[in-house]
């Protein structure tokens, strides 16, 4: 497996947080890092925006011929791709350890 980029975004994943985001995975594309794992265990609420932005980041990553994941989820951002049907697109596993040991 190639190198991951971790990314951990903190507290909320909204309008005004997702920004940097999706400048980071940017980041990490334009530099060659195409696996990226967001990991969302500090998340405590993500919106409607926070959600949108995590699919617009798979597109992008895709696009780059990349692989995205999502890790660490609990309590409203889960409960949130579960009634989205968003667990359905996304890889998501329970922590960084998980990824890394499950997902090669």
């Amino acid at each position: 497996m190639s190198t991951v980029n971790i990314l951990q975004p903190a507290k909320i994943l909204s309008s005004s947080t997702t920004g940097s985001l999706l400048a980071a995975i940017d980041r990490s594309l334009a530099a060659g890092d195409t696996t990226i794992l967001i990991n969302l265990q500090d998340i405590l609420f993500i919106d409607s925006i926070g959600l949108a932005t995590l699919v617009v980041a798979l597109k992008r990553v895709r696009t780059a011929n990349g692989r995205l994941a999502l890790c660490g989820l609990n309590g409203q951002a889960q409960m949130l791709l579960n009634q989205s049907g968003m667990e359905k697109v996304f890889e998501i596993y329970a922590s960084p350890e998980d990824f890394t040991r499950l997902a090669e």
